[in-house]
């Protein structure tokens, strides 16, 4: 018997994927987007055909959710995310991969699934995002001016040019991007620990998640933690595009506990 409801309003939540989602013959790869981002960052992940099927999470109020309320609190999307998550995956294994603030939901994502379901990933994969706990001095945060957002737009070295000279389109641009910063404002710590192994990847350019800040990952599980560290900044997972999924999907293969086993995926 199938796993999967007849009222399929819950794939919204997973608008590209060149496997059906319903497919039980690949690992399943859920990928959580940065601030300033949507689902669509990861559009060419999801038509890599192979054993993973990339599967990019498409918050309301984002890219192809345009139309419905953008909701800025984690813990308000939480409970329908996570009965998306369960539809997706079934009884089958998943793995789930953030970056940025997409870390952060990961990492919570990978709480509620435990709690609501008791259906946790194989493993977390976490990119460029410092740990749940670790508070940083100086960090951006939404209720700061129009200014000090523009300066962390530049500071990430990844809006071009033409925009962050452009006011009016700024201006159109801005109440948009401050969204997402006040979901990422609402990823509070509340000393979850997870029992799911933790890979993390830093860059070397990239202050805000340096090696030493993403360290501290391996303090909110209570599995097996590993890092590596890139060359380039904070959007490195991009600048290198088919080279890091080529590494991602290396890593996986050699890392992930599919079955409670330290082994390969076949």
């Amino acid at each position: 018997m199938s796993n999967y409801s007849t009222n399929r309003d819950w794939e919204k939540w997973f608008p590209f994927s060149t496997y059906p989602l319903d497919d039980s013959t690949h690992l399943k790869v859920i990928c959580f987007h940065h601030a300033g981002g949507s689902a669509s960052v990861y559009r060419s992940w999801t038509q890599i055909k192979g054993e993973f099927n990339f599967i990019a999470v498409e918050f309301a109020g984002k890219g192809t959710r345009k139309s419905e309320r953008f909701i800025t609190d984690f813990a308000e999307i939480a409970p329908s995310l996570c009965e998306a998550v369960d539809k997706l995956v079934g009884s089958e294994e998943y793995i789930i991969f953030g970056h940025s603030m997409g870390a952060a939901a990961a990492f919570y994502t990978a709480d509620f699934m435990s709690r609501l379901y008791g259906h946790k990933p194989t493993e977390i994969i976490v990119a460029c995002r410092h740990a749940p706990h670790v508070e940083l001095e100086g960090e951006f945060k939404s209720y700061m001016d129009d200014e000090a957002l523009i300066d962390e737009l530049r500071r990430y070295n990844a809006t071009p040019k033409e925009i962050l000279e452009n006011r009016e389109i700024l201006d159109f641009l801005l109440p948009s991007i401050r969204k997402d910063y006040e979901l990422n404002d609402s990823f509070r710590y509340h000393e979850e620990m997870l029992d799911v192994p933790v890979i993390a990847h830093c860059a070397t350019d990239d202050e805000d998640a340096t090696k030493e800040l993403m360290e501290a990952w391996s303090e909110v599980t209570s599995e097996d933690f590993y890092i590596k560290e890139f060359e380039g900044g904070h959007f490195f997972i991009f600048d290198m595009g088919m080279d890091y999924v080529g590494e991602l999907m290396e890593e996986i293969d050699q890392y992930c506990y599919v079955g409670g086993r330290n082994d390969k995926v076949d």
